[in-house]
């Protein structure tokens, strides 16, 4: 197997939910007992404008694999390395459906998370123009001690946090690009409330590569040896290379895997009960199974849970900004009465 890297300079940026329908579409007509070549050559035929399926059937009537021909459509490392698994042992049509409705869901998520922020950021920006108004031209008419200085407090506070909150996210999404994939897996998986569904899609991409490995009759330090000709620094290279080195310095099989933040801890259970061969591929294919049904839960219950939070912060603002408004008027109207 030979050492595979990606072409980033030659083609266009294609975003998650492109790549997810390609996938789909490519999966569906192998189903349909459509050839490789004649499932590419469809979709170049049907998408005349978009350049990247006909590079893609250039690559395969020049000899190349699906898999390398696939570096086209800018896969992330990690799913790119399960393709050629995947087409190794005979179930790539399986791969890119999973694969392909993960990623479809994602994009869709994503989304509807950007539809959400629209109307808390409405209703942000509308408060900040509401408080300048009344800083500049209510409180002055008014003559309310105090009121202007607790406005402005509070616009500080507040356009202080947005600026401190969006300048935390440019940076970590800067940060997490530098690092392998490897690296950047570790930091994502460890986020809160989004971190689990990262772990599952990652757990699921590795159980169910090991799980094909397996049944074609190799044993984990073989499969160790073929992962580590990936692209250096993607999952599997990063843990062929790390359990290749901890086998051959005397490490257990077993701690190697508790340790091992990306590996689920139910393939220790798995491999202390014994289980060798086609039962245990078996194993680790239903075990990907529940991991790719888990990790489209855990979207979905996200998803659900993003806008009742968003509100609960747009009820805390608007509470706040009606006792900065109302306080130095109650005050200014109980000095009155007296």
């Amino acid at each position: 197997m030979r050492t595979f890297t990606k072409n980033t300079s030659t083609d266009k940026k294609i975003n998650s939910s492109q790549q997810a329908e390609y996938l789909l579409i490519i999966s569906k007509l192998l189903k349909n007992g459509f050839s490789l070549n004649e499932s590419i050559n469809c979709l170049r035929l049907l998408n005349e404008k978009n350049k990247v399926f006909e590079k893609i059937y250039n690559d395969l009537c020049h000899g190349k694999t699906i898999s390398q021909s696939l570096l086209h459509l800018n896969l992330p490392t990690v799913v790119f390395n399960q393709l050629i698994i995947a087409q190794n042992h005979g179930r790539l049509g399986n791969a890119l459906e999973q694969t392909g409705i993960l990623l479809q869901n994602q994009a869709k998520q994503k989304n509807k998370l950007k539809e959400l922020l629209v109307y808390p950021s409405f209703i942000l920006s509308f408060l900040i123009i509401m408080l300048v108004g009344m800083k500049m031209y209510i409180v002055p008419q008014l003559d309310i001690s105090g009121g202007g200085k607790t406005i402005d407090l509070f616009l500080k506070i507040l356009l202080v946090s947005l600026i401190v909150i969006c300048l935390m996210i440019v940076i970590f999404i800067i940060s997490l690009h530098r690092k392998s994939e490897y690296r950047r897996a570790k930091t994502l998986v460890k986020l809160p409330l989004v971190g689990k569904v990262y772990l599952n899609f990652f757990q699921f991409l590795i159980l169910q590569g090991l799980g094909m490995q397996l049944s074609s009759g190799m044993n984990l330090f073989s499969i160790c040896e073929s992962s580590n000709k990936f692209q250096k620094g993607s999952i599997q290279n990063y843990l062929a290379n790390k359990f290749i080195t901890g086998l051959n310095q005397g490490q257990s099989l077993i701690n190697l895997i508790e340790n091992e933040i990306l590996l689920p801890k139910q393939l220790r259970v798995i491999l202390q009960a014994g289980e060798s061969g086609s039962a245990l591929a078996q194993d680790l294919l239903l075990m990907s199974e529940l991991k790719f049904e888990e990790t489209q839960r855990d979207l979905k219950r996200i998803l659900n849970m993003v806008q009742p939070i968003l509100f609960g912060i747009i009820a805390i603002v608007i509470v706040v900004t009606y006792l900065v408004v109302l306080l130095p008027i109650y005050g200014m109207m109980k000095g009155m009465s007296t």
